[in-house]
């Protein structure tokens, strides 16, 4: 079994691009030329002319699919070129039961399969955390997607800190530059340290080791990668009205009540792809 990963970026940002390089990073992978299966981490990172290529040359198709693709992001072809391939495919994967309820109404696929992702957890786990006598508190979003609300999450911790006036908020990813400009949009005295746009690994790890909890605010996410690096590094998510209870986050956070932190290991996600490859 030869894998091509379609779309591969080692250095881009973004749960699918983190995604794309855990799995590189864990499973077979070779040039096009020598695979013998077609893989593509999302219908966004490829485009049609590169699939009807790979399906003459009798290489097997693999779609993963995460959410919604935003037609306002993808000239109007998202959800049409995510339709076309899984048409195309030999196997579809989606990344969380709530994702296959969600699309496959619309792809109609027969030869799917579920599995949650995984982290690096020799780089993200709870190993020389640090404490601290105040509360931690965190927010990252890598996407300017509104669906992550970060309205919301503010909002969250001016309560917390009205109760809690020594706790500081670490924050984390890309912000619209007036927000970064004027505070945060912060007015009473709140705690925050702004840390930047982090795309290095090992420095993401130790904020969320300096981190007690994370504030959940996006909003049907398929499969948060985030959560999972947080409870790995041993930080508690805290839910933002009730957006916890949308997506695929439920489905992660059950899993690790079930099964601890270890079910997120690359391990056990390369094992679940390995398996589901094998048949085809």
């Amino acid at each position: 079994m030869k894998i091509y990963v379609a779309g591969y970026d080692s250095v881009a940002m973004g749960g699918g691009h983190t995604f794309t390089r855990n799995f590189v990073n864990t499973m077979p992978t070779s040039n096009y030329e020598e695979s013998d299966i077609y893989f593509m981490p999302s219908a966004s990172m490829v485009q049609p002319d590169e699939v009807d290529r790979a399906k003459a040359d009798g290489k097997k198709i693999v779609l993963r699919c995460d959410n919604i693709i935003r037609n306002s992001r993808n000239r109007n072809t998202g959800m049409s070129r995510m339709k076309k391939y899984s048409e195309m495919a030999d196997l579809v994967v989606f990344q969380s039961k709530f994702a296959e309820e969600l699309l496959n109404p619309y792809l109609h696929s027969e030869n799917y399969s579920v599995i949650l992702n995984g982290v690096n957890q020799n780089i993200f786990n709870a190993t020389n955390r640090t404490k601290a006598e105040h509360g931690r508190f965190l927010f990252s979003k890598h996407s300017s997607d509104e669906t992550k609300n970060w309205e919301i999450a503010r909002v969250t911790y001016q309560q917390v800190h009205q109760n809690a006036p020594d706790s500081v908020l670490n924050l984390v990813g890309r912000f619209d530059g007036n927000v970064e400009e004027y505070n945060f949009d912060f007015y009473n005295g709140e705690n925050f340290k702004y840390w930047g746009l982090v795309s290095d690994e090992h420095y993401m790890a130790s904020v969320y080791k300096q981190s007690d909890y994370f504030l959940y605010s996006y909003f049907n996410d398929a499969c948060s990668q985030t959560v999972i690096e947080a409870i790995s590094c041993g930080v508690k998510v805290m839910d933002c009205c009730g957006m916890s209870e949308t997506g695929g986050t439920p489905e992660i956070l059950k899993a690790y009540e079930e099964f601890g932190v270890t079910h997120f290991n690359l391990e056990r996600m390369s094992y679940d792809y390995t398996n589901e490859l094998k048949r085809l």
